[in-house]
């Protein structure tokens, strides 16, 4: 299938400055790039929608360059916010640089093992771009291209001109010139004629066509993807708040699987088109399947084992999914934790809200502690209303001690209050 076939079908063209660029990509031997600013430590999963976009140019037989911006990160972007961003010192710039040019590099890694096949690639920070340049020169050299009444006009800049209640520092105001730049350089430097983006970036980005064709008259092209929302309009990546970091530190596997587990039935073909690398026959086949017992959610279950897989890995992919049996399947909970090693055990006491059992504890106790009772009294009514389980056995007697003898194999333990109530001891 032609390139611009795929990324339609897939959802992913919003806007182009040239038609002619999928037939350029699609015919391989190019190079594409899209931005990073280190604003933070984590890249979030906007950023992962962007790279699963670059990868249909990439299966093409193109190569991709990640810009991280150390440069645009100390301007800050004034791309849907109402007010200036934090400056962030050069120190913590540089730990967040190195943390997202390492998170990029695991999640190619884990696709080359996925496709069978090497990702070509390149990381490149946009501060080297910028140190050796003074301020007057850029000024004489870039600045003079590109008129006020241009960037003024852009939706980012005019939404915070037009409000009375809100303005733009001109440190803000001059990022677009500073990524329209880095697209001249890329060009320059790396052949790159093409930045993919979200539509919220088309601004930026037109920008440096305008200052490729002015300083190296060439022709640079543009393409911009919608933004991503689910079927109830909700913008996709957010969970009651919290956004989805692709650091299992901030939002672990488990997390992730979960959040695509629960997706709405109308959102799954969907999302699979964009988050995995399924073909689109194997898609059909799935959402055929799903179709004829939606309520075993089996779509999401291939979503979500796939993007964890590609973000985290196999090894975290099936963590997840034993960590999700063991809260919600009916299979035997024990044989469960029987299979699961001292990593998974962590990992689900720290899902779970669990403990480490040291010595001996009294039931009434521990109940208290793990935030299943309110106070010892009601850990003894729960107790005596025959809500507790401990290994899967009732627990009759409120003077019932735990220890370590306890745990299966010495090593763990499952209490639960209820039916879905658990809490992982070891």
């Amino acid at each position: 299938m032609k390139l611009k076939n795929i990324l339609e079908n897939k959802g992913l063209v919003y806007q182009f400055s040239n038609e002619e660029v999928f037939d350029l990509y699609d015919k391989g031997g190019q190079t594409l790039y899209f931005g990073v600013d280190p604003t933070a430590d984590s890249m979030h999963i906007g950023h992962f929608t962007v790279f699963m976009n670059a990868l249909n140019y990439i299966l093409k037989g193109n190569k991709l360059i990640l810009l991280i911006g150390g440069a645009t990160g100390m301007i800050g972007d004034p791309s849907g916010r109402d007010s200036d961003r934090e400056f962030l010192d050069k120190e913590s710039l540089q730990k967040n640089i190195k943390s997202l040019s390492k998170q990029m590099q695991e999640i190619i890694s884990n696709l080359e093992k996925l496709l069978g096949k090497k990702i070509d690639y390149e990381i490149v920070d946009n501060y080297d771009f910028y140190e050796n340049i003074n301020f007057l020169d850029f000024l004489r050299n870039v600045g003079k291209y590109i008129t006020v009444n241009n960037m003024i006009n852009k939706e980012t800049v005019k939404k915070r001109i037009e409000d009375p209640d809100k303005s733009i520092s001109y440190t803000e105001f001059s990022y677009m010139l500073i990524q329209a730049y880095d697209f001249v350089k890329l060009y320059k430097e790396k052949n790159c004629k093409l930045q993919i983006c979200g539509s919220d970036q088309w601004g930026n980005g037109v920008t440096g066509i305008e200052l490729i064709r002015k300083i190296i008259n060439k022709e640079g092209f543009v393409v911009s993807a919608p933004l991503i929302l689910d079927s109830n309009g909700k913008k996709f990546g957010k969970s009651e708040g919290n956004a989805i970091w692709l650091d299992k530190t901030k939002s672990s596997p488990y997390f992730v699987y979960q959040y695509f587990m629960n997706c709405n039935d109308d959102d799954i073909e969907r999302f699979l088109k964009i988050y995995t690398i399924l073909n689109f026959d194997e898609i059909q086949k799935i959402i055929e399947k799903h179709n004829n017992n939606p309520e075993n959610r089996f779509g999401q279950e291939i979503l979500a084992d796939n993007v964890v897989k590609t973000i985290f890995g196999e090894k975290e992919s099936n963590q997840a999914k034993k960590i999700s049996k063991i809260m919600f399947s009916k299979e035997n909970k024990l044989d469960i934790l029987n299979s699961m090693d001292e990593e998974e055990i962590k990992a689900t006491q720290n899902e779970t809200g669990g403990i480490k059992i040291n010595g001996e504890i009294k039931i009434i106790d521990l109940l208290t502690k793990l935030g299943l009772s309110s106070s010892n009294s009601d850990a003894k009514k729960i107790i005596k209303s025959g809500a507790i389980y401990f290994n899967e056995e009732k627990i009759e007697s409120i003077e019932k001690i735990i220890s370590r003898d306890d745990l299966i194999k010495s090593k763990v333990g499952i209490l639960r209050k209820g039916k879905k109530n658990f809490k992982i001891l070891n």
